[in-house]
């Protein structure tokens, strides 16, 4: 069975068995006070009634149709587990207070009560250094809300989300929207304010058939994960997210080595006008006993991608060079980018599988890098290349190991097709189809010249044809014996 199905199965049964025991008290919102037509503030209706159902072990709130403005919605404790909040055509207006703070010794200004990650709901275990979800808040669902933040009037906000989530166990949202948010619609954090509780364990987050529009791209990340053991987001769209300093519209950021993040697919989701590094980020670290060896087992596929810096970035570690695993732990595959300013993103990355990927209208013509400070093990299988604007094609730089290209097409490219400037980095060159190019005598792989053929001996080139102004792809042109 296809892996990607495997981590689903495993994150939804989970989910569901867990949840089917919930408590199956229900409220609606009306009786707290709250009413969806006037205008007026409802944080403390939402509290008093979220604080009921966790009481009572559990149970579901329903919100009526309308407008409600909430601050903060806090959800503090293993207490407020097994609830769900359904919403039928809400819109949860943000409020935030007319004046920032000035926060982390003037590294920030916020609007957030908590000066690690805040929102407008906000779950928190209120626990540090788990390695399991026996204290997190478990059985969480949040349906048909639409979340909206006034980003073009109050501008960027580091700080504050529209959910924030820290120790969270069998955690899903869906059919929701996330519209003009300050930070990140969703943040699974690693901590909230980190000198009081930090890195906690989120397990199981589901987010699906949701809507992530940045608005004016002034914002983090439509969905960011610190640390989470299992993944799932799916049927999702992402538009006009992400300022140029931020990682992009998914990202994927543990940032300690001991940090759990692992198992995570992300499916059937489109991307466009996206800033940031690339549509979808992963920070890399090393895979270790003290993260439970994790750090793999992400799978991108099925997914569209439509004026974006790079579809998919990797910001690996020092530890790429030793490398030496045939496993892939990231995989993109059976996806379309079109209209992007490179290929993808890779930074001292390993072990990636790019597979039956469209990729058209790659037009950087000045810095088109796929790596940049080198790449190990990197495999492009049964992709399209078609309209690249760079004359190095898809160029390969920085200490380079085991690069292949296996049954790819390139076609209606400048001039030549690959560049990998070590060659050490040549891996295996087979079955790949040279088409076109404008440049006549264009070579389909450009690399270092060697002066010994042992520094090619582990190369493999077959089968690959070359047409119109491509030259055969020979290594040999490449040979300069002292």
């Amino acid at each position: 069975m296809d892996i990607s199905k495997i981590l689903i199965i495993l994150i939804t049964s989970v989910f569901y068995q867990n949840y089917s025991a919930q408590n199956l008290i229900q409220i609606n919102i009306t009786q707290y006070g709250a009413n969806g037509f006037d205008a007026q503030e409802d944080t403390n209706a939402f509290q008093k009634a979220v604080d009921y159902l966790a009481s009572k072990n559990g149970g579901t709130l329903i919100v009526p149709t309308g407008n409600y403005y909430i601050k903060h919605l806090t959800f503090f404790g293993k207490k407020y587990s097994n609830i769900t909040i359904k919403g039928d055509n809400v819109t949860i207006h943000q409020i935030v207070p007319q004046l920032r703070k000035t926060v982390h010794n003037g590294l920030f200004k916020t609007f957030s009560e908590r000066y690690a990650a805040d929102g407008c709901f906000v779950f928190d275990a209120q626990v540090s250094n788990q390695k399991d979800d026996s204290k997190s808040i478990k059985n969480i669902r949040i349906s048909g809300f639409t979340f909206k933040s006034e980003v073009k009037k109050n501008g960027f906000d580091e700080l504050l989300h529209q959910v924030s989530a820290h120790g969270v166990s069998n955690f899903k949202i869906e059919n929701c929207s996330f519209i003009g948010f300050y930070g990140d619609g969703i943040a699974i954090n690693a901590g909230t304010d980190l000198n009081i509780y930090s890195y906690a364990y989120n397990k199981n987050v589901t987010i699906s058939n949701c809507n992530f529009d940045g608005v004016n791209k002034d914002n983090r990340q439509g969905v960011s994960i610190y640390y989470c053991d299992g993944f799932l987001i799916e049927k999702c769209q992402f538009k006009n997210i992400t300022r140029k300093d931020m990682p992009g519209a998914i990202d994927i950021e543990p940032d300690r080595d001991f940090l759990v993040s692992r198992n995570g697919v992300i499916r059937n989701c489109s991307f466009d006008n996206i800033g940031g590094i690339a549509a979808v980020n992963i920070i890399l670290l090393s895979s270790i006993q003290a993260n439970q060896f994790s750090n793999k087992n992400y799978i991108v596929e099925n997914c569209t991608f439509n004026n974006v810096n790079s579809a998919l970035g990797v910001i690996g570690n020092s530890s790429f060079e030793n490398f030496n695993s045939s496993e892939y732990y990231i995989i993109l595959k059976n996806s379309k980018i079109t209209n992007s300013l490179s290929s993808v993103d890779l930074r001292k990355a390993y072990g990636v599988l790019i597979e039956n990927v469209h990729f058209i209208n790659i037009f950087n013509t000045i810095n088109n890098v796929v790596t940049e400070g080198g790449a190990n093990t990197i495999t492009f299988k049964d992709c399209l290349f078609d309209g690249y604007k760079n004359g190095n094609g898809l160029g390969f730089y920085g200490i380079t190991r085991n690069i292949n290209f296996l049954g790819n097409t390139f076609k209606n490219f400048s001039i030549h097709g690959v560049t990998i400037n070590d060659i050490n980095g040549v891996g295996e060159f087979s079955n790949n189809k040279f088409l076109s190019t404008q440049y006549k005598g264009g070579l389909p792989l450009v690399t270092q010249t060697y002066t010994s053929k042992n520094q090619i001996s582990k190369m493999k080139f077959r089968n690959n044809i070359s047409q119109q102004n491509f030259l055969t792809l020979d290594i040999s042109y490449f040979y300069k014996p002292k």
